[in-house]
């Protein structure tokens, strides 16, 4: 065995199931497998990649044979998770949804907090929100006119988009752009090329709220709501540890097409926020890492590499110098989907809970009346 080789192949495909280009790691994993068949390893990542490539008969068949050479706990867990997958009904996999919820009250009933525990993410419906997203994307790919324009009219055609000069600027702070309620604000005495970061930035929140949008409608098999969107924005703004996530995510996703290490708006909560739990912290940017991973799978259909390139050009043209500000809490963890899926059930468990402690209604029916002002 040239475990050279070996060990080459199996990192470009923990690399390419990062990058989520599943059909060259199953090239990759097809080759390590060829060099050595008993490694549970091996096993394991060909069942990662089958599930990627949704064929879920050889994931299952690659997950019984890497515990078959090892049962280690990893290994046995991913088998039961393909097998308890594949047994759901078809009505758990469904995106066409006959219920409709959209009352307040309804919505926050305990029967429904349950189906947040029963009803849970799993690979197939999670990756049909995503590439569900990903097809607007590729409906609104442009190949005409400068880089700020076909980054606007992408992100017009998720959001309402507004330029104000210094509109957004809070005593002496200069904000370069503002996300709510499906409309951001961006600052247009800014150059071009912090305004295409503004804008990457304020779509990512977007989608990250489309994420939980979808999941929320998976949870409770309804139709999009003004009651679900409410829920969902109130999930992601109104727990602070939540609100890092989100911020988290969206400077993860800037950074990563522009090049650039800045978390500052990120850090601004922190300060604002004293003797919050470290640890908390910590699993809300392991959180927003993964799901910054996520969006830039669905953008990546939209950033291709000689887009990328331009922005390099618009950058060199502004003349642009930032200064760097990183993250004390930077992370490169990659969850694995019952981890992530877990985490994003406790968010909205635990938004839902305190929604019927506190009785926030009407914070809530407030949001659901933006909501449906902005449907006109």
């Amino acid at each position: 065995m040239n475990s050279r080789n070996f060990n080459t192949e199996i990192k470009r495909c923990e690399e390419l199931i990062a990058s989520k280009s599943f059909k060259k790691a199953d090239e990759a994993i097809s080759d390590a497998i060829q060099i050595n068949r008993d490694s549970p390893y091996a096993w394991y990542l060909k069942a990662k990649v089958c599930l990627g490539l949704f064929d879920y008969k050889k994931a299952l068949m690659a997950s019984e044979r890497a515990v078959e050479l090892n049962p280690k706990m990893e290994y046995v867990e991913l088998k039961e998770s393909i097998e308890n997958f594949m047994n759901l009904d078809v009505d758990d996999l469904t995106t066409d949804y006959q219920n409709k919820i959209d009352n307040m009250v309804v919505f926050t009933a305990n029967k429904n907090i349950k189906l947040l525990s029963k009803r849970k993410l799993n690979p197939l419906i999670y990756n049909r929100i995503l590439d569900g997203i990903k097809d607007n994307i590729a409906k609104n790919t442009v190949n005409e006119g400068e880089i700020f324009l076909k980054v606007k009219k992408l992100t017009e055609s998720f959001i309402d988009l507004e330029f104000l000069a210094n509109s957004n600027n809070v005593s002496s702070k200069k904000v370069a752009g503002a996300y709510g309620f499906k409309r951001a604000v961006i600052d247009s005495s800014l150059s071009k090329t912090l305004q295409i970061a503004a804008m990457i930035h304020e779509l990512s929140h977007h989608l990250i709220f489309e994420i939980f949008k979808n999941t929320i409608m998976h949870v409770f098999q309804s139709q999009e709501t003004d009651t679900i969107e409410a829920f969902a924005w109130y999930s992601l703004t109104r727990n602070v540890y939540w609100l890092l996530m989100n911020e988290y995510c969206a400077h993860t996703v800037e950074c990563h097409y522009m090049k650039l290490k800045n978390y500052e708006s990120f850090n601004n909560i922190l300060k604002v926020n004293e003797n919050l739990d470290e640890d908390k912290v910590k699993k809300a940017v392991e959180l927003g890492n993964c799901l910054a991973m996520d969006i830039v799978y669905i953008l990546d259909k939209f950033f291709t590499p000689e887009l990328v390139y331009e922005i390099k050009m618009q950058f060199l043209s502004d003349r642009v110098i930032l200064l760097k500000k990183g993250c004390e809490f930077k992370s490169e963890m990659e969850l694995g989907n019952e981890e992530k899926f877990s985490m994003i059930n406790s968010v909205l468990k635990e938004t839902l809970i305190n929604i019927k402690i506190n009785f926030s209604y009407g914070e809530l029916n407030q949001f659901k009346k933006i909501f449906a002002d902005s449907r006109g």
